[in-house]
C-alpha cells in the first residue's frame, strides 16, 4: 500500500544521484506539485486517495530529472521573493541568490515615485518582485529574446512594460530612469565549459554567457545606461562571486561614483551598486 512516507521515500532515494542535499526538498515539492497541496497538509493529514494516473505523474517527472532537468522546469514554475513564476527553458531560473538585489534596491531606493528598468528581465521575476513592494513604481522590463519576454508578460502582466531591445538599443537617450537593475549574463568562456550539467544542457546559454571573461554586459551597462539616465541615477547589478573588483572597476573607469559590493546570504560577494 502506498504512503506518503513511502512515495516521498522513493522519489527522494530515486533522486538523490542527481538531487544531492536536495533530494528531500525536491521529492516534498513533487508530491506538493502532482497532489496539488502545501507541505503542512502533507505532514499534519497524510496524502488523499492515490491514484494510478498521480503515480504515472511522479514517475515522468523523476525520469526527467534523473536527465538532469532542473526540476524548475519540469513543474512549470518556480518561487522567487514572494511569488511562484512561471518559467520555460527560454528563461533562467530564478535563484535565491539574486533574492539579494532585489532586496538591495528596496533597502536604498525610498523615493514614492520612482521609475526603473530591469535589464535582461527574462522571466519579469527581478521587476515584478520589486513591483509588488513598491506598486506606485513605474517599471520597463528589457531583453533581447521574444520567448523571454512572452514568459515575462504572464508573470507580470500589465505593471511592466516589457520591450524586446539589444540591451537599450530600443530606449531612448534621455534622463529617463531613477535606477537600472540586471542579473546580467555573467559567465566566462572557461565557466562556460565547466557549468553543471542541469545548467548548461537546459539553461539558455544567451543568459548565461557574458563574453571571454564574463564582463562584457557590465562594460556595456557602465557606459550606455548612463545614456538613459537621470542625474545622479543608482546601478544594482548581481555579479559572479569573483567579478567584484573586477566590475567595480569597469564602473569606477566610466564615471560611476560610490560604488560598493554586498554579499549574498552564504557571505559571498553577490552585488555591485553604483551611482552616477
Amino acid at each position: 500500500m502506498n504512503t506518503f512516507r513511502s512515495i516521498l521515500a522513493s522519489i527522494r532515494s530515486r533522486i538523490e544521484p542527481v538531487s544531492g542535499e536536495c533530494a528531500q526538498s525536491e521529492a516534498e515539492t513533487i508530491i506538493e506539485h502532482v497532489f496539488q497541496c502545501t507541505r503542512n497538509d502533507l505532514f499534519s493529514n497524510g496524502l488523499p486517495a492515490i491514484s494510478d494516473k498521480q503515480i504515472a505523474r511522479i514517475d515522468t517527472i523523476v525520469n526527467r530529472l534523473l536527465t538532469n532537468e532542473p526540476l524548475p522546469y519540469i513543474l512549470g514554475s518556480a518561487f522567487f521573493h514572494s511569488k511562484e513564476f512561471k518559467v520555460s527553458s527560454d528563461v533562467l531560473i530564478p535563484r535565491p541568490d539574486t533574492e539579494t538585489l532585489v532586496e538591495k534596491v528596496l533597502e536604498f531606493e525610498q523615493n514614492d515615485v520612482c521609475r526603473f528598468i530591469d535589464v535582461g528581465t527574462g522571466s519579469g521575476a527581478i521587476a515584478e518582485s520589486v513591483r509588488i513592494q513598491r506598486p506606485y513604481w513605474k517599471a520597463i522590463g528589457i531583453d533581447i529574446s521574444e520567448s523571454a519576454l512572452k514568459i515575462a508578460k504572464i508573470n507580470c502582466g500589465h505593471a511592466v512594460r516589457l520591450v524586446c531591445s539589444d540591451m537599450f538599443s530600443s530606449i531612448k537617450t534621455g534622463n529617463y530612469f531613477d535606477f537600472i537593475v540586471s542579473n546580467p549574463p555573467y559567465i566566462s568562456e572557461i565557466e562556460m565549459k565547466e557549468l553543471d550539467a542541469s545548467v548548461k544542457d537546459f539553461e539558455p546559454a544567451r543568459a548565461l554567457f557574458g563574453g571571454k571573461d564574463g564582463l562584457d554586459f557590465y562594460r556595456a551597462l557602465s557606459i550606455t545606461g548612463k545614456t538613459i539616465c537621470k542625474p545622479e541615477a543608482r546601478m544594482y547589478c548581481e555579479i559572479g562571486h569573483l567579478q567584484a573588483e573586477a566590475v567595480k572597476s569597469i564602473f569606477k573607469e566610466n564615471g560611476w561614483k560610490n560604488v560598493r559590493q554586498f554579499q549574498d546570504l552564504a557571505g559571498r560577494p553577490r552585488l555591485v551598486s553604483a551611482r552616477l
